[in-house]
């Protein structure tokens, strides 16, 4: 609750000084670009809107990728199929076993075009970095990197 409380303290504030450093309640100053913000809330509302028990419907998903991405997730698509086929399991795990339940997402935007989502279920840990670029007035994820593929005990 208080890092949500944090979060939007210092987005009102960014907003009133334009991204600049800012200092928080405990005297530590942040320094918050807006862009990397933004980004950050883009793919909180793309992991919102769409999550693993849509992995088949892919007009979400298509809407806020990249042609690059597309691409990458058809060529990563390893079965047989009909029709167009999507690797879209790689935003949420490796594929190959079962993960379980997820337990949390966390997402955090390295900078202004890298963003890093940590998945963690029962038994399995799964971090994939997502590269987002503006594609004229609204972002789009343009490629996909799996960081890190664990199972857990």
């Amino acid at each position: 609750m208080r890092k949500s409380i944090l979060f939007i303290s210092a987005l009102l504030m960014l907003m009133a000084c334009g991204g600049k450093k800012i200092q928080t309640e405990s005297a530590d100053t942040v320094v918050v670009d807006s862009t990397a913000v933004a980004v950050r809330a883009f793919v909180e509302q793309f992991y919102k809107e769409w999550g693993m028990e849509n992995l088949l419907e892919y007009d979400y998903p298509k809407q806020h990728i990249t042609s690059n991405l597309l691409k990458y997730l058809a060529d990563a698509y390893d079965f047989d199929c009909e029709g167009e086929c999507l690797a879209t399991w790689k935003f949420f795990y490796e594929g190959g076993g079962d993960v379980g339940e997820l337990k949390s997402r966390q997402i955090t935007a390295l900078d202004e075009k890298h963003v890093l989502v940590e998945n963690k279920y029962d038994n399995y840990e799964y971090d994939v970095l997502l590269t987002v670029i503006k594609d004229g007035d609204y972002f789009k994820i343009d490629s996909l990197k799996q960081e890190r593929s664990e199972y857990i005990d």
